[in-house]
């Protein structure tokens, strides 16, 4: 089975088995999910195809390495070749792809012949206290019991929570197979993580009913030796040795009931586990138990916070989509009525009240999309003067109506690594609202870009003079749904526009005094620390 392991980043040590089909890294990835917080959400992609597995970066913010070369394309990978993904830095260990959804079990007990060496309760006395007279083997559990517990203490995803205590049990206990199953809501036990030692010949062993049944029945640890009854283990001495297998099974128990149980075993050849790595396993599915109801209750926790913010949403923006639809709505009914009566300059008078409003829903509906939505950029190289230009002509009509002016100074820029849509919605939310700041007949609106080559940076300031913002509003503007428009806004604009600007690494400020005007600046890097090709953005000049 074909595998990659982690050799540098927060998951260092974690080996990921890969499936036939997507396999997606990154820290919403499946089934290779990173902790590392400078990895993308569905950062790359390996692919068995044609024979051969195929690396693909999927628009990842800061790319994907091969060997240390960025990957453009898709690329065929061998064993013992170096991925890195954000400060993730992992090893391909080769193989055919394989599917492990499930794991077997003897369901009618005609394989495993499972003999009950020792049992251990599993509840808040599941702790492992050593006495002054307890061994070192007993002292050395409680380590590996303490640094399990602040391993996964800030894990708030179940599936990385699980492979990491599968993990650290899989290599403290000597283990050739482990195994976690949760139950689901039909009481069904769903495999959840599983490793298996890459030289294991037991892949396809059964593990007994009659232990799991037992743990889940009397929730206590359970210490075995199932010995292999099937005929195809009695051919020799050695293939009979692997058939005698050591295995412990404990309950993962939360504060109320059962969640699942943790499964490890080995041939008796290898290892014969002792009632002290029992009772140890025994503290850890209770510890794991715990961790999980946790993670459970900050995702329920989090939901009732966004279902109270969607409310909360609604009823702020209820009434400025009233608004709108009321002036869109008197707009449309002045233009019914000029068409109706053959009254065409009537009809054209009319017009500009509905396209504004349209306009204003357009905004409002793009707003609340980006604002909304966890996504992920999708970078090009951008011409930002470009895509100033572009903004300053879209909103010329409107400063025209207002007889505001609007001026540009654009200095010579590189092209930058940008989301070109979200970038353009974040310099157009900064521009309208400039124009609404300003007074009308005697406004002026500057859009100004400089390149600060010394710290490789985009700077784009957009200038008014307006009445400014009072000092006890600076540090809410960027707030959402705070405006200072009353009725003409909703509050969006500047947290999208941050929210953008943020995405791309860089930041936005504003400096501004009452009466005095405003300037919002925003800073981009003009390449990304993994570019370190100093000559490629310089020569890339607008």
């Amino acid at each position: 089975m074909a595998s990659i392991q982690v050799i540098q980043g927060p998951d260092k040590g974690r080996t990921f088995e890969l499936i036939d089909g997507d396999n997606v890294v990154g820290r919403e990835g499946r089934p290779v999910i990173l902790s590392d917080k400078t990895a993308s959400r569905a950062h790359a992609r390996l692919i068995f195809s044609d024979g051969r597995w195929v690396l693909e970066d999927l628009g990842s913010g800061n790319g994907t390495f091969l060997n240390g070369v960025r990957v453009k394309a898709a690329t065929p990978v061998k064993r013992g070749d170096q991925l890195r993904c954000g400060s993730t830095l992992l090893v391909f260990l080769g193989g055919p792809p394989g599917v492990r959804t499930s794991v077997d079990v003897d369901e009618n007990g005609r394989l495993v012949d499972a003999a009950i060496v020792a049992t251990m309760p599993s509840s808040e006395d599941s702790v492992i206290i050593p006495t002054p007279e307890a061994g070192a083997e007993a002292i050395g559990n409680l380590r590996i019991l303490y640094d399990l517990i602040a391993d996964v203490g800030s894990i708030l995803n179940i599936d990385l929570l699980l492979g990491r205590t599968l993990d650290k049990a899989f290599d403290t206990l000597k283990a050739e197979r482990g195994y976690i199953l949760l139950i689901d809501d039909n009481g069904k036990l769903i495999l959840k993580a599983s490793r298996v030692s890459e030289d294991s010949l037991s892949k396809d062993i059964p593990i007994s009913r009659t232990i799991i049944d037992e743990v889940v029945k009397k929730q206590m640890g359970v210490l075995s030796n199932n010995a292999m009854s099937d005929k195809r283990f009695a051919a020799g001495k050695s293939v009979h040795n692997l058939g005698i297998r050591s295995a412990i099974c404990v309950p993962i128990k939360g504060r109320d009931k059962i969640l699942g149980i943790i499964h490890i075993d080995c041939s008796v050849s290898e290892h014969n586990y002792t009632t002290e790595q029992l009772r140890l396993l025994t503290a850890v599915g209770y510890q794991t138990g715990l961790a999980i109801e946790n993670v459970r209750l900050y995702e329920s926790a989090i939901q009732s916070e966004r279902l109270a913010a969607v409310g909360e949403t609604t009823a702020l923006l209820s009434h400025h989509i009233k608004n709108i639809l009321q002036a869109l709505g008197a707009g449309a009914d002045v233009v019914e009525m000029g068409l109706n009566g053959n009254n065409l300059p009537k009809a054209k008078q009319a017009w500009p009240i509905v396209q504004r409003n349209l306009r204003r829903i357009n905004e409002l509906i793009l707003n609340m999309l980006t604002f909304s939505k966890a996504r992920e950029p999708h970078f090009g190289n951008v011409n930002v003067n470009r895509m100033l230009s572009e903004c300053i002509e879209l909103e010329t009509p409107r400063a025209d109506e207002q007889r505001v002016a609007v001026m540009s100074d654009l200095d010579d820029l590189p092209v930058i690594p940008g989301d070109e849509a979200g970038l353009h919605q974040a310099f157009l939310n900064l521009l309208s609202n400039a124009i609404d700041a300003v007074p009308d007949d005697t406004g002026i609106v500057t859009v100004a870009s400089t390149y600060d080559s010394m710290n490789r940076k985009v700077i784009v300031k957009v200038i008014d003079n307006g009445t400014g913002i009072e000092r006890d509003e600076v540090d809410r503007i960027f707030n959402p749904f705070f405006s200072s428009k009353g009725q003409g806004g909703t509050g969006l604009g500047l947290a999208v526009a941050r929210k953008v600007v943020e995405e791309h690494r860089g930041r936005i400020d504003v400096s501004s005094k009452a009466g005095e005007g405003c300037t919002f600046t925003i800073t981009l890097p003009a390449l990304f620390p993994e570019d370190t090709d100093a000559g490629t953005t310089e020569s890339l000049r607008a």
